[in-house]
């Protein structure tokens, strides 16, 4: 699956595939236009647009061997090798001035003498429905419709006399139907018109039929109906009319596979969640994406979380805009044992697949945090959907497969935690996680991982040497817990103490909450114990709604600064 936002070449990935393996595709397509260089090319430097699609693990299918070995590269013989290449005609001196002084090749196994045939690209089938597709129209055409070459084989097994009674039984109503006399009146109306304007040497014979009277075109008029035959294909919603279609391919394909016709089928879908309401986007492409066909691809674009929260995560390629360009970054070798890749598939499911569309990331622990940084962020100036970042709850404080994630995505990313401490034999759990974080993200990014002396060192270390370190790394750590925090913040004391004043504690809770609102030092534990029966979750909605312009705890403040000046 290919995620990205609008603009990032997701179609024009998809096209690349169709220069190298359509065979639809015409050559007056594959003939590409000057601007079709990146704008910043410089023409006097001969550039070139290449395509290179690599198969592997093909070694198991005799046809795919047969069909792919003479484009095996010789660097890796495993590997078969088909490409593309625009680029400026070898008789030109100078730069193109127009697309006429550029050509075109298709090779394969990174040797030019070894054209790709159109005999390749018919056993290697691709059919691309693309974002603006008409399913009611190709599956009313009868030249476009993959219904066609279903319905020309079954009836090869339908004798001609068979066919010659079903015609002569449409004749027979053809008849009854014409002996209306207004039935009549109109055809002789629309003969007459058509003779008048035509003329006799161009007039075509029209009739009112059901069907052709020719047994063997008969068929031809077969159709799809739904709702039991009441309605033609043409009255069904636009969603219902894809998923007629994207059967009606998977259908085609294995048809296609078990006539011998092709080996391989490369289903190629643009932007599904343009046709498909949440709930079908995902039974249907929970369907496909299990399909167990090793003979059978398919690659769909989106920008839809609910479509990528079914996915399957080592399936899915981000491509992302940077630096002018685009890139691409692949989870097909994320490095997570079974269980984390478990974990983070359900995260996605549940709650967060939105993430695989940011430009940046703030993890946090719990629902609090959660629902309060976007407010943080706005008073601090930041609008974080503007800005593309999300805020992900992990609900708890295993970051590390989550770390994972967006390092192998290469996205900006904060952690927001707390320090955690025990006893005074065993380092603070805080302590023990970033380090663990740090770990995560270096077995994905290529960073280095800390040396023995570099970790003894910061084991050792107290909390505001390794707080203040590990804030450069985009790791944030709170002394105490996040509402403690926002207790020892003087300008969010006042509101939090108004929350808890409107519970109507008794009058030792009371009391309390006035010693605190005068100048006592506030009682984590007595705090904390009046939240738990007011509730985490509630209390940060009531703080939510007090929140705007409330700037927040420093800790939170600088991991919202560290991802927004990233992104």
């Amino acid at each position: 699956m290919l995620l990205g936002e609008n603009r990032v070449g997701k179609s024009n990935l998809l096209f690349a595939i169709r220069l190298v393996l359509d065979p639809s595709l015409p050559d007056s397509a594959r003939q590409l236009k000057l601007t079709d260089f990146w704008d910043g090319c410089d023409l006097n430097q001969n550039p070139q647009i290449e395509v290179h699609l690599d198969f592997e693990n093909f070694a198991s299918d005799d046809a795919l061997v047969a069909l792919l070995t003479d484009f095996r590269t010789s660097a890796d013989p495993t590997v078969a090798r088909l490409s593309y290449a625009y680029r400026k005609k070898p008789e030109i001196t100078g730069a193109p001035q127009s697309a006429a002084d550029c050509e075109f090749i298709v090779y394969g196994g990174s040797d030019e003498s070894r054209e790709v045939s159109n005999r390749v690209r018919r056993r290697i089938a691709l059919d691309m429905l693309d974002a603006l597709r008409d399913a009611e129209g190709q599956l009313g055409s009868w030249r476009n419709s993959p219904l066609r070459p279903l319905l020309e084989d079954a009836v090869t097994s339908v004798s001609p006399a068979e066919l010659g009674e079903v015609a002569a039984d449409l004749e027979a109503a053809t008849k009854k139907l014409e002996s209306f006399p207004s039935v009549k009146a109109l055809e002789d109306s629309l003969r007459a018109g058509i003779l008048d304007l035509a003329g006799a040497a161009h007039d075509i014979d029209a009739r009112l039929r059901f069907a052709p009277t020719d047994p063997l075109r008969l068929f031809r008029s077969i159709a799809m109906f739904i709702d039991n035959g009441k309605r033609g294909i043409a009255e069904a919603s636009l969603g219902s009319a894809n998923v007629a279609l994207l059967a009606l391919k998977l259908a085609e394909f294995a048809w296609r596979r078990a006539k011998n016709e092709t080996n391989y089928s490369l289903l190629c879908i643009e932007e599904p969640e343009a046709h498909l309401h949440p709930q079908l986007q995902r039974a249907v492409f929970d369907k496909l994406f299990q399909c167990p066909d090793p003979a059978q691809a398919l690659i769909v674009t989106s920008h839809s979380p609910t479509l990528a929260a079914v996915a399957p995560l080592r399936s899915i390629v981000q491509l992302r805009a940077k630096q002018g360009a685009t890139q691409a970054y692949s989870l097909a070798t994320l490095p997570v044992a079974p269980d984390e890749l478990d974990d983070i598939e359900r995260y996605l499911t549940a709650t967060r697949s939105d993430l695989l569309f940011a430009r940046g990331v703030i993890f946090v622990e719990g629902d609090a945090e959660e629902a309060l940084l976007p407010g943080f962020a706005q008073a601090l100036g930041h609008n974080l959907d503007r800005l593309g970042i999300s805020v992900c709850n992990v609900g708890g404080a295993h970051f590390d497969p989550y770390v994972k994630l967006v390092g192998a995505l290469g996205l900006p990313f904060a952690v927001v935690t707390d320090w955690d401490p025990l006893d005074g034999t065993k380092p603070p759990l805080g302590k023990t996680r970033a380090l663990g974080i740090w770990d995560a993200y270096c077995a994905v990014s290529g960073t280095t991982p800390l040396s023995p002396s570099d970790r003894a060192m910061w084991e050792a270390a107290d909390y505001p040497t390794f707080s203040a370190g590990w804030a450069q790394a985009g790791i944030f750590l709170n002394e105490q817990t996040f509402e403690v925090a926002i207790a020892n913040t003087p300008h969010l004391l006042g509101t939090l103490l108004d929350i808890l004043d409107e519970q109507k504690f008794g009058a030792k809770r009371t009391g309390r909450i006035a010693a605190w609102r005068s100048g006592t030092a506030v009682d984590a534990d007595q705090l904390l114990a009046m939240i738990a029966d007011i509730g985490k979750g509630r209390l940060s909605a009531k703080l939510a709604k007090k929140l705007p312009g409330l700037a927040p705890p420093s800790y939170i403040a600088s991991a919202i600064q560290f991802v927004a000046s990233r992104v």
